[in-house]
């Protein structure tokens, strides 16, 4: 049987009042326990952990973030992907949430999300403005773009991926964690690339493919000129 205060929580939802709804699970917390709220959670619709999620103060631990299920998570974090913003930031705060509240728990998150393509694509989107220094970390082990060769462009071939897991040679030229640790993505590509190269290597591919389908694109056209905005040929026209 659902517990009652599901349906209380997604009603406040509905009624766009977030900060009442977490309130509601923390007041359960407190008088049933985490487990029984972690519970309560599984029985929550995706789209009301995702309203949840990705309204709640960055600032601070969500309750939500710290009990969903890995299986859960990646359900709402493809739900999020639904919203198409433009820098994904609310994308990038929900994960950051959830996968390093606990760092016991960081992994099975990271492994929820790899394990099919809509948790692949929402991590190409979380990584979509980094791309390149993904590319170098990949390539020399630092974020740091005065160490290690230059990137120069995407590349085409996926064969260094194929060929890039590291060993416990290579993994010495890699920085190390605690350099990185800083809950965001430096971190999330660190653990990626070192402790889930399949996963990696994956996204990598993905987000390669992106680059090279948006660069075969055409440009958009010019627009045309209105008001004092005329183009070369209608400044012809009128001299």
């Amino acid at each position: 049987m659902t517990h009652p205060i599901v349906k209380t929580v997604s009603g406040m939802v509905y009624e766009g009042d977030i900060d009442s709804a977490e309130r509601a699970l923390a007041v359960i917390a407190d008088q049933e326990g985490d487990r029984a709220l972690a519970r309560i959670i599984e029985e929550m619709p995706p789209r009301d952990l995702v309203a949840i999620l990705r309204e709640h103060d960055a600032s601070r631990m969500s309750i939500v973030g710290e009990l969903i299920s890995p299986e859960q998570f990646a359900a709402a974090v493809a739900l999020e992907r639904a919203y198409n913003e433009k820098h994904h930031d609310r994308l990038r705060g929900m994960v950051n949430a959830v996968v390093f509240a606990d760092e016991d728990r960081s992994d099975d998150y990271i492994v929820a999300l790899g394990a099919a393509e809509p948790g692949l694509n929402a991590l190409c989107d979380y990584f979509s403005d980094r791309h390149e220094e993904i590319e170098r970390f990949f390539r020399n082990g630092s974020f740091n773009p005065h160490e290690g060769e230059e990137v120069d462009g995407i590349p085409v071939s996926n064969l260094d991926l194929q060929l890039g897991e590291l060993d416990e040679d290579s993994r010495r030229d890699v920085v190390p964690l605690r350099e990185v640790q800083d809950r965001d993505w430096h971190e999330l590509a660190w653990r990626l690339r070192c402790e889930h190269y399949e996963i990696f290597r994956d996204m990598m591919e993905m987000l390669r493919a992106r680059h090279h389908r948006a660069a075969a694109l055409p440009p958009p056209p010019k627009p045309k000129g209105l008001g004092l905005g005329l183009d070369d040929d209608d400044e012809d026209d009128v001299l």
